[in-house]
């Protein structure tokens, strides 16, 4: 099937027939605007970035551009996905800021992990890449051997992947994010994930079906996840379900969900707009927690999450060959497929880089400006690629002897009755590491062993807490 024909950039969703009131639903706050530094540092940070991000996609040699580009300095195939990554990478630079304000521990779970460009730039600011592959160092041979290897044999690949310093969730399976996510926070009451959900990835059943996983997570024993839906209208030839739907479509849907949503789309001052509305998300799920923790639980809190509304490509090129590029499905991959061959497109990919004036954010060495390291947290265990829970060691289970909950010769039992008796056993010897998921039939499949020592956890239920 042909890709859309696109007259306009960024194109808005019709709107819809649902009542004005409903826009009453998403959360209003009052603009604040950041502090002068912090708004230099997340610029620079994201600019860095997104220079690192392009450059790996197309660039084998000259990666700080201290001449002007050559065909010989184009990687021979270009491999990448360009489209999402200054949307992660907006992200990815405000928790930092948030980590490093409150002393968070948070870990990032990226739905869009074909953008691994955008999450592999900002691990190497951050040092994370050099920590667990030294060939990475933050500085010129460092930055030439991430920007020259990516999506290369032997380099890194295209996706992020279980390599990816910080990762949990392989990049490649769309869908998957939120649960993971989900996942992550049970039995962690100090973690907070931040998980980004792109708005094609929400398409699929998985994504639909984890959107229920709040309902699920009692404050009282569990961390928090922050769900930021990146709606930046496209996939890979068309528009997205989401990028189609108006804010009052969107509110809609989420309140129902059981969420509050916040919408980011203020693009003359996203950091004041993405700052202060992972502020109020922190103190949402700060009052739902205290609340649970001091007994007093609040019925079914509605917790916060976020729609973040940027173009497609942002700050890429604009149009190539009369088509438009930035805020359309053409930025989704490469922009510039003949950059190789095609001297305008070089020339187009020349200035585009240099747009991100790298001169600015890279000392002489190569290693990113002070400017840029002051919003990264200085524990290396608060930061993104190095927290423990992402990357500590594997635990196994205490698993008690089955041969107790065998049967003697001669004699007969329920195969299912006789599993349900093991399990019951293992829940009481792992406590915080051991859950069945089973959104129906235990009972019937003779599993209800497992409720002697415990109960169900559907936080909107006051009866399946308590009963089989």
């Amino acid at each position: 099937m042909p890709g859309e024909v696109i007259d306009r950039p960024n194109p808005e969703p019709l709107p819809s027939n649902v009542p004005d009131s409903v826009r009453d639903l998403a959360v209003k706050l009052d603009k604040i605007t950041l502090p002068e530094n912090a708004n230099v540092s997340l610029k620079e940070f994201r600019r860095a970035a997104c220079y690192i991000a392009a450059a790996m996609i197309f660039l084998k040699d000259n990666v700080l551009l201290e001449r002007d580009l050559t065909f010989e300095d184009i990687k021979p195939r270009l491999l990448g996905h360009w489209g999402t990554c200054p949307g992660l990478i907006l992200v990815y630079s405000h928790l930092n800021y948030l980590i490093r304000k409150h002393d968070l521990d948070m870990i990032f779970v990226v739905g869009p992990g074909h953008g691994a460009p955008a999450i592999l730039a900002s691990l190497w600011l951050e040092g994370s890449m050099e920590r667990y592959y030294p060939q990475y160092s933050r500085n010129k041979q460092g930055l030439h051997n991430l920007i020259s290897g990516f999506s290369t044999p032997g380099g890194l690949p295209s996706h992020i992947n279980a390599e990816t310093p910080g990762s949990i969730h392989e990049g490649g399976e769309l869908g998957y994010a939120l649960s993971v996510a989900y996942g992550a926070v049970m039995d962690k009451p100090n973690l907070i994930v931040a998980c980004v959900v792109g708005d094609g990835e929400a398409e699929s059943g998985p994504t639909a079906t984890a959107w229920h996983a709040c309902k699920y997570i009692d404050p009282k024993e569990s961390g928090a996840v922050i769900p930021i839906v990146h709606v930046n209208g496209f996939k890979i030839s068309e528009r997205t379900i989401y990028g189609c739907m108006d804010d009052k479509e969107m509110a809609a849907l989420f309140t129902g969900y059981g969420y509050q949503c916040r919408f980011v789309e203020d693009l003359e001052d996203i950091d004041a707009d993405m700052g202060n509305s992972l502020e109020w998300a922190l103190r949402e799920i700060n009052k739902i927690q205290q609340a649970a923790r001091y007994d007093k639980p609040i019925s079914k809190p509605r917790w916060p999450m976020i729609i973040l509304r940027t173009p497609k490509g942002w700050s890429g090129p604009k149009k190539v060959e009369g088509e438009f590029i930035e805020g359309s499905f053409r930025s989704h991959q490469v922009p510039l497929p003949k950059a190789k061959s095609d001297e305008t497109q070089l020339k187009d990919l020349q200035k585009w880089l240099e747009s991100y004036r790298a001169d600015q954010l890279f000392a002489k060495d190569g290693s990113p400006t002070d400017n840029i390291r002051k919003i990264i947290p200085e524990k290396d265990e608060q930061k993104l690629g190095q927290n423990p829970v992402a990357h500590d060691p594997y635990r196994p289970l205490k698993l008690t002897d089955w041969q107790k909950y065998s049967v003697k010769k001669g004699g007969e039992t329920s195969c299912m009755k006789a599993i349900g008796e093991y399990l019951d056993q293992s829940l009481v010897d792992n406590p915080t590491s051991l859950r069945i998921f089973s959104p129906d039939e235990l009972v019937s499949n003779k599993l209800d062993a497992v409720f002697r020592h415990t109960g169900r956890n559907f936080q909107w239920d006051e009866f399946s807490q308590f009963q089989g």
